[in-house]
């Protein structure tokens, strides 16, 4: 075997005195496969982490606005003191993340987001209500007191 076949082109040593010309060796990848990163080095699949992007997180109280928001608008028929206790704190927590998340939507995900505008939502619709129920409760009563008679015959009517 000659020198030339012993050593590929590649790694031979070039000498310009001889007059060969230097060009250089076509790019190959080390290993035999595609060039990937290590599994550390890896982004995670989507939606590992709360369905957004890398490091989004959920808004802390989205969860609670919106599950108190939806509680809040049947409690409105108990006097509508339970929903209007419900619906002011959902509404109070839906609008502090809703806040927090203009600040620095990068940050959270847009889910967590739109639960806690839907608990923000739910929480004023189930407040009005329960304000609305309450004035009539009032009403209802004050009408009593003040004409028992005519309440009366509203009673008695009814039977």
């Amino acid at each position: 075997m000659s020198e030339e076949q012993e050593t590929p082109q590649e790694n031979k040593p070039i000498d310009l005195s001889k007059g060969q010309q230097s060009e250089p060796a076509p790019f190959q990848p080390l290993g035999n496969g595609p060039v990937t990163p290590p599994p550390f080095q890896q982004p995670p699949p989507f939606g590992q982490f709360g369905g957004g992007g890398f490091g989004q997180q959920n808004l802390p109280n989205a969860t609670a606005a919106l599950v108190l928001g939806i509680i809040a608008i049947p409690a409105c028929c108990f006097y509508g003191i339970f929903g209007l206790i419900f619906g002011v704190i959902a509404w109070i927590l839906g609008a502090g993340d809703m806040k927090k998340y203009q600040f620095n939507p990068g940050l959270y995900t847009e889910s967590s987001y739109k639960n806690a505008k839907a608990g923000k939502i739910c929480g004023m619709i189930a407040t009005i209500l329960s304000a609305l129920f309450i004035v009539i409760f009032i009403l209802i009563i004050a009408g009593a007191i003040t004409n028992p008679e005519m309440f009366d015959n509203f009673i008695k009517g009814m039977k």
